[in-house]
């Protein structure tokens, strides 16, 4: 609805913003940044203990001159570790087998497995413990609650629509607080969850690059033929990428089981390494520690950016809604009393009442719409209105809406607007039309022949004009307005293929039309029972016609009127052919084109008379005392 109340851009605006802010934390990569710094801090703890940065810096720079001796000049942090690593790397080279694979263990060991094990398994053991299906639906589910609380009467009690708790109407709100911070602590479990699994994921790759160096070949070949076998096999078919999509506790089991005792094996077999050897892995595992960590500083700092426009840009977002709410409520309170005045016309035995807009509490977009029905308020039409009452009602605020435009001068388009209205709410809409858009220009589009034709009747002639589609035939001719205001031309159109439906439209349409002008003319016809009033045929009009129509037909031939008995040779030979062809039209396949043709044209000719040849007007245009006549009084219809 907000194009309706000119507040569409603002909305395009909070749109976009939100947007920006998911984009910039998806390119900052905020999610994975946190998960890889939280590993860092574990690290450093690990490695470090408790020194703080300066105090780890100075032990990357005392590995400096240890190892690097002859690259003092290098000031800088970073490149002091790439130096140290380069550095290690070409001494671990240097060194024998045996070293190498003393290193290659301790690596294996400091990648601390079971530890990450852990993690992962208390993180899921939370989630267990506080997760219930379909999370961000009870997120949305609490959303609403406000408007839920404003209608709570007297009860005492009330079951939350988010947990299912009976629960005191006076702790509600506290509780859906409450619901909601428990919810958001339920998703972080979940992220930490996730972050746990992808570094379980890369210990266990780098687990299997470890073991499968060819330093440790020999070592394998003689472990690997006694209990240690299925775990090598384990560890050589495991796909750890599988790990991100799917890890459950039969995963953590078999790592538990299968590769937590090949550690525990190169954990062993480190503890002989000369101290040289052990300085040495020492060392590099504290290089690479060190450089994780002065990474991190960074990565922290741009996460803390990337956080603070987050929180800009949302506040942004959040600013524009508000104003959006703000200038919404300013159009409902507007637009209200002026949707009430519409609705009473549409409907005036006022079942219902008080139709009015609101905002709904807690919702940035929603408008919503309350009544009273049967002196019962409603906060919603949507569970206790006909589908036709409903559309009803949307047209009405559509047209209160279109109200405040009326400075503007814009045309108002209602395209086929009474599709699942009843009839006798169709009729009030000419009515609120006139009433309250007299003055505007108006374009009604329909395909309900019916209602067109009561409107060709129901609207002034000097208001509104009338026109008629031809039925859509080849690209090059395309769609054509028909020269006639009727809709004979759909029944000539169908001549060619099927002239038995070309005489059945033409019945329709003369039941309609005739009907309409019977009660402009105050036709006199007997009663009938029941709602055979209603089912009179064009048959039963055109007797009348003939019969009345020689001394209430009259047409002006100078200074006097004179009957028009040429219009009664048109009513009874029109009627002749409705009663044999139209009917056998009706029933039968037995009519051909130019009896479907000459009924066409007859029947068309009956209506023209209605229609002054002199001003273009209906007869029944203009009333009189004791006639109707058209708008230059050339012809008139005499009352009874």
């Amino acid at each position: 609805m907000l194009p309706l109340l000119g507040l569409r851009p603002m909305e395009v605006a909070a749109e976009n913003l939100r947007q920006i802010a998911k984009s910039v934390e998806e390119q900052a990569k905020l999610k994975e940044t946190k998960g890889t710094l939280k590993e860092v801090e574990t690290k450093r703890g690990a490695t470090f203990g408790q020194d703080n940065y300066d105090q780890i810096l100075k032990k990357i720079e005392g590995l400096h001159r240890k190892y690097c001796a002859d690259k003092a000049t290098t000031t800088d942090a970073l490149s002091r570790c790439e130096e140290l690593k380069a550095a290690i790397d070409m001494r671990i080279t240097g060194s024998s087998g045996d070293q190498k694979r003393y290193i290659a263990f301790q690596d294996a060991t400091a990648r601390d497995l079971k530890r990450h094990v852990d993690a992962v398994r208390v993180s899921s053991g939370k989630l267990v413990c506080a997760i219930e299906p379909l999370i961000a639906e009870r997120l949305e589910v609490l959303q609403s609650t406000g408007r839920f609380v404003d209608r709570l009467g007297s009860e005492q009690e009330v079951e939350c629509p988010a947990c299912g708790q009976q629960i005191s109407v006076d702790a509600f709100q506290t509780h859906v607080q409450t619901e909601r911070v428990r919810l958001h602590e339920i998703n972080e479990v979940f992220e930490t969850r996730k972050a746990s699994i992808g570094t379980l994921s890369d210990t266990v790759k780098g687990l299997k690059s470890d073991l499968g160096k060819t330093d440790v070949k020999s070592w394998r070949a003689e472990v690997a033929m006694g209990p240690l076998a299925e775990g090598f096999a384990y560890l050589d078919g495991m796909n750890a990428d599988a790990l991100r999509a799917s890890c459950g506790e039969d995963d953590l089991k078999s790592i538990e089981d299968k590769l937590l005792p090949l550690v525990n094996a190169a954990a062993s077999a480190s503890m002989d390494a000369p101290p040289d050897t052990q300085v040495l892995s020492a060392d590099k595992q504290m290089v690479e520690t060190g450089q994780d960590v002065i990474t991190g500083i960074e990565q922290a700092s741009a996460a803390a950016r990337a956080e603070a426009l987050v929180s800009f840009i949302t506040s942004l977002e959040q600013g524009i809604r508000e104003e959006i709410r703000t200038r919404s409520n300013m159009v409902i309170d507007e637009i209200s009393e002026d949707l009430q005045a519409m609705w009473a016309i549409l409907h005036p035995d006022r079942a219902i009442e008080d139709v009015h807009l609101y905002l709904p509490k807690n919702v940035d977009k929603a408008i919503e719409i309350g009544l009273t029905s049967y002196g019962v308020k409603l906060e919603s039409p949507r569970l206790t209105l006909s589908e036709g009452y409903r559309n009803s009602l949307g047209l009405c605020i559509f047209l209160a809406m279109a109200k405040r435009e009326a400075d503007k001068d814009r045309p108002l388009f209602l395209d086929d607007v009474v599709i699942s209205l009843d009839r006798n709410h169709r009729g009030m809409i000419v009515e609120l039309l006139e009433k309250e858009f007299g003055a505007r220009q108006v374009v009604i589009l329909t395909h309900d022949r019916e209602w067109y034709t009561e409107l060709r009747h129901q609207l002034h002639d000097r208001n509104w004009a009338f026109k008629a589609l031809l039925p859509y035939e080849p690209p090059e001719l395309g769609i054509r307005w028909s020269h006639k205001t009727m809709t004979f031309d759909d029944a000539r159109a169908q001549l060619k293929e099927r002239p038995d439906a070309a005489g059945n439209d033409v019945r329709k349409i003369m039941d309609v039309e005739l009907a309409l002008i019977a009660e402009h003319l105050q036709i006199s016809l007997p009663y009938l029972r029941a709602d055979k009033n209603d089912k009179r045929t064009a048959h039963d009009f055109l007797e009348r016609f003939s019969a009345d129509g020689k001394r209430c037909f009259q047409t002006k031939v100078g200074e006097v009127y004179e009957a028009r008995t040429d219009s009664i040779a048109a009513f009874d030979h029109a009627d002749r052919l409705l009663v044999s062809w139209a009917n056998r039209a009706s029933h039968t396949f037995d009519l051909v084109r130019p009896e479907a043709t000459k009924l066409i044209d007859a029947c068309e000719n009956v209506l023209e008379f209605f229609k002054c040849y002199s001003c273009g007007k209906a007869v029944w245009l203009a009333r009189a005392e004791k006639w109707v006549q058209c708008q230059c009084s050339q012809i008139r219809w005499r009352h009874g």
